[in-house]
């Protein structure tokens, strides 16, 4: 498929002119591409959207790994809990695990999940494999895929070990995600103008700095709503989990991660925040693990020209 027109493509001296050509036509030629229907801006926001993640990792001289040792891949937090993925190797085989590190404690906790894992082999297959589990207080770790030590040359890619895993949560209870910022505190309630109702949550916020950042509140609060006049203002439809998240990143709070950014982006999105869809494009742009093709159809659903060009001049 011809993307561009033949005539910017002979000349280099129009590369500035094909990047905006790029920048104003990505999101119909994309969209025929992959007959991926973009959504409305005002698409209600779904309280029970699948909450997942990814980790990969690549070990380093796994020729020399010694017996029934650990070795570990680096903490990345997700949902607010810390994960990691280790490898042991016994007398018959190579065994990945997924610890979570969050700790005892004292009070009861459970996250129940799905693990699709895979392993990378030489040629450039996979070895896959599915499984649930439920970690407690009293069951933390364990492993996710393995392969016989005898097969070992299949997956040793000069002399590295590369897996990638997709983690899919179905329950998580007793875990309470710390805030960075409080919108219920005194502090809060001093400073604020007007509350906002999400779920059974209250947000005690400033009308100004909300107006600032979103057309949608901007609108809300202007007077031509009845909302305007109210102290306590419900919005429906809306996680109140990702609503904290939306204002801690527009107060500059929140670190974004993967198994938060797509959430944060549609309600971004939803509010017509501007400045956060730009902070969420650039952790997309430069900091993500999501494929290729969830970042494309990003792109597309949400119009981020900045991602949509990036993909398309590294075809």
């Amino acid at each position: 498929m011809l993307l561009f027109p033949p005539t910017m493509c002979k000349n280099s001296a129009t590369v500035v002119g094909l990047k905006e050509y790029a920048q104003k036509t990505i999101v119909e030629v994309f969209a025929r591409a992959f007959e991926v229907r973009v959504t409305n801006y005002r698409s209600k926001m779904s309280v029970s959207e699948e909450k997942k993640f990814v980790m990969k990792h690549v070990f380093e001289n796994a020729e020399s790994m010694e017996l029934d040792k650990k070795y570990y891949g680096p903490e990345e937090k997700h949902f607010g809990v810390p994960w990691k993925i280790y490898i042991m190797k016994d007398e018959r085989y190579h065994c990945f695990y997924l610890e979570c590190l969050k700790s005892k404690g004292t009070t009861p906790w459970k996250i129940a999940f799905e693990v699709n894992s895979k392993i990378l082999k030489k040629n450039s297959q996979w070895l896959k494999h599915s499984l649930t589990r439920e970690y407690s207080r009293t069951f933390r770790s364990d492993h996710f895929n393995y392969f016989n030590n005898r097969a070992r040359k299949k997956y040793m890619i000069d002399g590295k070990l590369a897996v990638e895993l997709e983690v899919k949560i179905k329950e998580i209870s007793g875990i309470e995600i710390p805030k960075t910022r409080k919108f219920d505190d005194d502090v809060a309630k001093k400073f604020s103008d007007v509350v906002l109702m999400v779920g059974d949550q209250q947000f005690h916020v400033f009308k100004m700095y909300l107006s600032m950042h979103s057309t949608y509140f901007e609108s809300l609060f202007s007077g031509n709503f009845a909302e305007s006049e109210k102290s306590i203002i419900e919005l429906k439809d809306i996680d109140p989990r990702d609503f904290q998240n939306f204002l801690e990143l527009i107060h500059g709070d929140l670190v974004l991660e993967d198994s938060t950014v797509v959430r944060i982006l549609k309600l971004a999105d939803y509010f017509d925040a501007k400045s956060a869809i730009g902070r969420c494009e650039r952790f997309l742009l430069e900091n993500s693990n999501k494929s290729t093709n969830e970042k494309s159809n990003l792109a597309i659903q949400y119009k981020l020209e900045n991602l949509m060009v990036e993909k398309v001049l590294k075809c």
